[in-house]
């Protein structure tokens, strides 16, 4: 069984094509959970019009991305899931190539590489990776500046389990899990394109983007993110 996981937040003007490209994709026992941070648009409303029973809606859910996530997180089924945002739209294929990588039983996470769009889909990037990037890019190099999407990757069960809940004061849940998985599981990569990703104004996704957080900010956040690697690892190494 897969499980998707989409967190939404006024994403009317994005959402139905985005849902439109993740169903097809998946088989009629899988489930598509979608938290919504209580959209003031129509977002709901285009939700509902699908009637599809995979769909799962979550109302009235924590601020913040990163625990609008992990509340569609918490009501997985799936022995493999996949993060999705709102505002992207799944290439044909997607899933089958990285549940060949994930089944084959070598990775425990995997990512595709995306093509980048503005907001009306006209391609900008036709590869957001050009070399063998993310994973040519170190633990340390990542810790650093995190190279990978959520949005384009999927992980198993014993992922999940070791990431899940994310850590107080997270500030992005990819962040989180990249870094965590780079440690202690096998990560894998499809170079091909599967995802449309689309870069426009209300992007939250950071890669790409000119942080502007301070110095002190950095240095804090890292340092203590690595704090909650260590403790993360030492209560999963206990059990």
């Amino acid at each position: 069984m897969i499980s998707v996981c989409m967190a939404t937040y006024n994403g009317g003007k994005f959402i139905r094509e985005q849902i439109a490209s993740i169903l097809p994709q998946l088989g009629m026992e899988d489930e598509l959970i979608i938290s919504d941070d209580n959209s003031s648009d129509d977002t709901v409303e285009i939700i509902n019009s699908f009637k599809d029973p995979r769909i799962q809606l979550l109302h009235h859910c924590p601020c913040g991305v990163a625990w609008n996530f992990e509340n569609a997180l918490k009501q997985v089924k799936g022995e493999y899931i996949f993060l999705a945002d709102q505002d992207d739209v799944w290439l044909p294929g997607k899933v089958d190539a990285v549940m060949r990588k994930l089944k084959d039983g070598t990775c425990d996470l995997v990512t595709t590489n995306c093509t980048v769009t503005d907001s009306q889909l006209n391609v900008v990037q036709e590869r957001l990776y050009t070399e063998e990037a993310p994973l040519s890019f170190s633990f340390i190099r990542n810790f650093i500046s995190n190279r990978f999407l959520g949005s384009c990757y999927a992980f198993n069960r014993k992922v999940y389990h070791a990431v899940m809940p994310f850590p107080r004061k997270v500030v992005m849940h990819d962040t989180w899990i990249t870094l965590y998985s780079l440690l202690h599981f096998s990560c894998g990569y499809v170079s091909e394109p599967y995802m449309l990703y689309r870069r426009h104004k209300d992007t939250v996704s950071f890669l790409g983007k000119k942080n502007t957080h301070s110095l002190y900010f950095k240095l804090a956040y890292r340092g203590r993110l690595l704090m909650q690697l260590l403790l993360r690892t030492i209560r999963n190494h206990g059990k």
